[in-house]
């Protein structure tokens, strides 16, 4: 009977392997799945703000919210405008994936994961699209391809998505860029600078 009880207790409190504990990469291969399965484009509302969510840090939270909070106090300041105008702001850029066409995703694979000076990961996820828009008869054989890089911290006892890289071309033509840093253009906290 204490054999037993001595190797229960082993079994309970022995280290889990490597393979039993989540990775850095675990989380963002759940992001990509949902940001494939309800394509957001903006900062997501609805079904899928409620599927990525808990995937994200506080932080980055935050700043999608302040955006969100920013747009609309645009539209607070212009809703009687005739013709009425649409809010500056990121409604046909997918903020996981990129710009215009890169805003529909067809798929993603997590390639590889860097480890940053700071603690935090650098993990690299290849998207590609049949810039179709998810409509089938416009669909060809040929897929786009490009390359994203999720930041991932470590926050309360899981990984987190901090931040989404846009590399070179992604988001803009000129530099990699950082969707947080982005987040900020015409805004200042959640009250708007755009005329």
């Amino acid at each position: 009977m204490l054999a037993a009880a001595i190797v229960l207790q082993f079994v309970f409190h022995s280290p889990r392997s490597e393979a039993q504990n989540p990775q850095p990469t675990d989380v963002v291969q759940k992001l990509y799945s949902e940001v494939v399965a309800h394509h957001p484009l903006g900062v997501p509302r609805g079904s899928a703000k409620i599927a990525i969510w808990p995937l994200l840090s506080k932080r980055l939270i935050n700043a999608l919210e302040t955006r969100n909070a920013c747009d609309l106090d645009w539209v607070r300041h212009h809703k009687n405008m005739d013709p009425p105008l649409k809010a500056p702001g990121f409604y046909e850029d997918g903020l996981f994936s990129g710009s215009n066409e890169r805003g529909h995703v067809d798929g993603a694979a997590v390639r590889s994961a860097e480890l940053q000076a700071d603690g935090s990961y650098l993990v690299y996820v290849n998207l590609w699209s049949y810039f179709d828009g998810g409509d089938l008869s416009l669909r060809t054989d040929k897929k786009y391809r490009w390359r994203v890089a999720a930041r991932v911290t470590f926050d309360n006892g899981r990984y987190v998505v901090d931040d989404i890289l846009g590399l070179k071309g992604v988001f803009d033509n000129g530099k990699s860029i950082y969707m947080s840093k982005m987040l900020t253009t015409g805004c200042k906290g959640a009250h708007s600078t755009f005329d």
